[in-house]
């Protein structure tokens, strides 16, 4: 049930009620969930997660906006001289029904440019119903904006639309410590510094795992919360990527403008490639005293007010 689309749509539309009326309502509901019944501290906001509350309500986030969004960002990001670090775009549509198939290489990605989760791999064209596919789409842009969920206002300006991008090929090394998904290496940085590096891998149905490390590759694993909803694999040690000083350049100049800003790469080839530029994280992969000590690392000074 909670998997269907009319489940699914239904959650959403009473999200986007909850926002309309008052965005504080889901932001109380939501931070108090994760900690232990507690509400956000909006008015002198303390760790990370209060902070970037804060943020969504009181400053100018339209470089979030920007920034956030799966298709403009690469705009940003090639402004900042890092074009060749992207994955190669195909095509950009507006609506299910513009998408061009037939133009389009054997395998390749589907995005929505505004959602989470929203994404369809083709590893074969000719394998594939291109009617069920189009009609997955559709589905997509008829859902309330992504931004009601959880109270991530920076999301609502964006205009939806759908783009297709190249499938990426991990090595080898990758695969068999994550034989079940791509590896994502989610790079925190706050105003052009390097705080930490959050690795997610082996994502399926029943949740994924996670491996912290320190910008000097240091295992942070005592940060991960015992309570972590998701699968906290302690054994295992990911090795210091050949690349992670090139990933360190491009997070510390991608988010030298901003308060906090999370870089997320694949690494294809030894070569880190952006996926998406994260303002809003989603919250319970951490200790409380992790989250005041990021949120120590957040200067509210520097942000430009509505």
């Amino acid at each position: 049930m909670k998997n269907s689309f009319f489940y699914q749509y239904l959650t959403a539309v009473i999200k986007k009620i909850i926002v309309s009326v008052n965005p504080k309502w889901e932001i109380n509901r939501c931070y108090s969930k994760v900690f232990s019944g507690k509400k956000p501290n909006l008015d002198n906001p303390r760790n990370l997660i209060e902070k970037i509350y804060w943020m969504e309500l009181n400053a100018d986030t339209s470089l979030w906006t920007k920034c956030a969004d799966k298709y403009r960002m690469r705009e940003y990001v090639e402004e900042c001289g890092y074009g060749e670090y992207l994955p190669k775009l195909y095509a950009k549509w507006d609506s299910a029904e513009e998408i061009d198939f037939a133009n389009l290489p054997n395998e390749f990605v589907l995005k929505a440019n505004d959602g989470c989760g929203t994404v369809y791999i083709v590893k074969d064209k000719n394998k594939e119903d291109i009617n069920k596919v189009r009609k997955m789409v559709k589905l997509w842009m008829k859902m309330p904006h992504f931004g009601y969920m959880n109270a991530q206002l920076h999301y609502l300006p964006i205009k939806s639309c759908i783009i297709a991008e190249e499938l990426l090929h991990q090595s080898d090394e990758l695969n068999i410590l994550s034989p079940n998904s791509i590896v994502d290496f989610k790079v925190w940085s706050f105003a052009g510094n390097i705080e930490s590096v959050l690795i997610t891998y082996n994502r399926s149905k029943s949740g994924l795992s996670v491996d912290l490390y320190d910008s000097n590759w240091n295992d942070l694993k005592h940060n991960i919360s015992s309570k972590c909803h998701y699968t906290c694999e302690r054994t295992k040690t990911f090795p210091q990527p050949a690349c992670w000083d090139k990933m360190k350049e491009i997070s510390s100049k991608l988010s030298k403008v901003f308060p906090e800003v999370r870089v997320d790469f694949y690494i294809i080839r030894n070569k880190p490639i952006i996926g998406e530029l994260t303002f809003s994280t989603g919250y319970g992969y951490f200790t409380e005293e992790y989250y005041e000590y990021l949120g120590d690392k957040v200067n509210l000074d520097m942000v430009k007010k509505k």
